[in-house]
């Protein structure tokens, strides 16, 4: 097994082992659903993607891994203040693994770079407008 797929593996599973803390511990103090559920159901489908990405190990699937990254960490950043910063070491591994695989296969980093932004802009919309329509009188 390579290197990168032995640490999205092992991202993958931190995420899906965070996610679960986070659901017994959040889930005993308030309502889960729909939200953090939803966005906590996401981090998981989001580090599958990536590992699935990885294990793929072509073009296509280093674009998976990286949108991957993106996605991840917008919601390290947007979740800040409440789970975000448990969901760090799933996305630095991502990010090493992808980097791997980047300079194994001899990628253009900078095109994948342009791949993370693009998804952490989208990711922090869609968490903005499911807050708005959800919650319409949260402040933020």
């Amino acid at each position: 097994m390579r290197l990168e797929r032995f640490l999205a593996v092992i991202g993958a599973a931190v995420c899906l082992i965070v996610s679960v803390r986070v659901w017994q511990v959040v889930g005993d103090q308030q309502p889960m659903w729909p939200l953090p559920g939803l966005y906590v159901i996401e981090m998981i489908a989001v580090s599958c993607i990536g590992l699935l990405g990885i294990i793929r190990d072509d073009r296509s699937g280093a674009m998976m891994a990286w949108i991957s990254v993106g996605v991840l960490f917008a919601f390290v950043v947007m979740g800040a203040w409440s789970i975000g910063f448990l969901y760090l070491p799933a996305a630095l591994l991502l990010v090493v693994a992808a980097v791997t695989a980047d300079r194994r296969h001899r990628y253009r980093l900078s095109l994948h770079l342009v791949l993370v932004v693009i998804a952490a802009i989208a990711q922090v919309a869609v968490m903005l407008v499911a807050i708005r329509l959800l919650y319409p009188s949260a402040v933020f």
